[in-house]
């Protein structure tokens, strides 16, 4: 073979192995390439992925904290606590992540009557990645409530010019209701719910699970804060336990033979500043009652006691009765949040406004002990008939038409008749603030507490998440 066509064809196979070293190295580059960013990726997805789970995990423990302490007959008190786990405090759940989970109470818990609140501190824990979510939470109450009912709200309560700043729940069906066509002068409620079982019913177009039905002239105010679901506008609530309720205000008797005072045979009460003044009969000889050391009375009896105010009621009270209580003119008491005197007014049978002698000419007892419901009445108290209803024993008011003003809290099984068309009583309800952190003497909670604050990867400001920080 010529020596320059062997040549030629030695240097275009050393050219081909010189191009597959390049090749292979470019390859080899890429793979490794391709590799780096495989695990990158998967590095990635894992790390998201715990903390997802670690997210998940912090969640689960502040939702287990707020289920225990519902559980707990009393708001917890003193130093910041861990909830059982293992050794080292950690929780294991089921999806075999762990959350470790701190419970600190409000250093103002051990005020009297206050509502009293926690934050929940949760770290959860998947794999090597932790996440922390800090929960503000407040047990709930029946005085919270600016309006709460077990058998659902009639027409005519949220209506248009109703304001209720509180929050409104009701165990059966809410009435909504309105006549204007757009969205001037209708109802305004600051927090509103019902259950499965009950449900928002629309006066034009029936129910609904929104605040605004398509095709309806109701546009529950403020629309804008109802229309973001919870806490402003919950469909799916849990029901409140009325029953249970009951019960424990039944059994105060035991407590006010223990610490507080058990009036029988009263027929009439005034409150008076820091005293009861009752009567059995119209001239009969008048019993006093001192509340400056006790702030429970039971009235053991099944029947009626009408009770008004002669003056504002100066000390925390709850007042208890087996039987109706008559609201025969107006009912005061100091509420302001620093120096407020809670009055609460509990019925095991159920509120009636009494008619007035004067709707028929025939007579009364004698001033003060007289019916004085022929009036706009104002009622400045928490008023609780977990078994009865709320109505007037004469719906038309002798032919007027008055306002009957709740300034607090209204809690019953079901609203009654108030008033007839134009005539009788309209229910106006004015929520007072004071109760979002305070509740009548021996007003029990009601197993189940509420959120007020969520925050997620919470800065504990260089403190430990075991620390006394709330």
């Amino acid at each position: 073979m010529d020596p320059a066509v062997a040549r030629r064809r030695s240097g275009g196979r050393g050219a081909v192995l010189a191009v597959l070293v390049v090749l292979s190295g470019v390859m080899a580059i890429l793979v490794a390439a391709v590799f780096v960013l495989f695990q990158a990726n998967v590095s990635s997805y894992r790390y998201r992925h715990g903390r997802v789970r670690a997210q998940l995990a912090a969640e689960a423990g502040a939702t287990l904290a707020l289920y225990t302490l519902a559980l707990e007959p009393a708001v917890p008190e003193g130093d910041p606590y861990s909830m059982p786990g293992d050794s080292a405090q950690w929780i294991s759940l089921p999806s075999g992540d762990h959350a470790w989970v701190v419970i600190d109470p409000w250093d103002m818990n051990d005020e009297p009557y206050r509502i009293g609140s926690v934050e929940i501190r949760s770290r959860g824990m998947s794999g090597d990645v932790t996440k922390d979510v800090a929960v503000r939470a407040a047990p709930d109450y029946p005085s919270r409530y600016a309006l709460l009912t077990d058998m659902g709200i009639p027409p005519g309560i949220i209506r248009d010019g109703a304001r209720i700043e509180g929050p409104v729940h009701s165990n059966g069906v809410v009435n909504i209701g309105s006549m204007t066509p757009d969205s001037t002068g209708d109802p305004w409620v600051g927090f509103i719910s019902t259950t499965a079982s009950g449900g928002f019913n629309f006066c034009d177009v029936g129910p609904s699970d929104e605040p605004h039905p398509d095709g309806s002239r109701v546009w529950l105010r403020p629309y804008r804060s109802h229309r973001q679901g919870r806490p402003y506008w919950d469909r799916y609530a849990n029901e409140i336990d009325f029953e249970r309720l009951g019960q424990i205000f039944s059994s105060l008797r035991t407590a006010a033979s223990d610490s507080g005072a058990v009036v029988w045979n009263a027929r009439r009460i005034l409150l008076q500043g820091d005293r009861l003044l009752c009567l059995s009969e119209p001239l009969g000889a008048i019993d006093t009652v001192s509340l400056r050391e006790i702030d429970l009375v039971y009235l053991p009896g099944f029947s009626n006691v009408l009770i008004k105010s002669v003056s504002p009621v100066e000390s925390p009270l709850t007042i208890v009765s087996n039987g109706p209580i008559g609201l025969m003119g107006g009912i005061y008491c100091s509420m302001h949040e620093a120096t407020g005197a809670p009055l609460g007014l509990v019925s095991l049978s159920g509120f009636v406004i009494p008619r007035d002698p004067d709707f028929t000419g025939s007579s009364d007892w004698p001033r003060p002990w007289n019916i004085e419901t022929d009036r706009h009445m104002s009622i400045n108290a928490s008023l609780c008939a977990p078994s009865g209803s709320i109505q007037a024993e004469d719906p038309t008011a002798g032919g007027s038409s008055y306002c009957l003003n709740i300034l607090g809290g209204l809690s019953v099984q079901r609203l009654g008749t108030l008033g007839t068309g134009t005539r009788g009583y309209t229910l106006c309800i004015n929520y007072d603030g004071a109760l979002s952190s305070t509740h009548p003497p021996h007003f029990p909670a009601l197993a189940r507490w509420k959120m007020y604050s969520w925050v997620p990867d919470p800065d504990y400001g260089g403190s430990d998440i075991d620390d006394n920080l709330f």
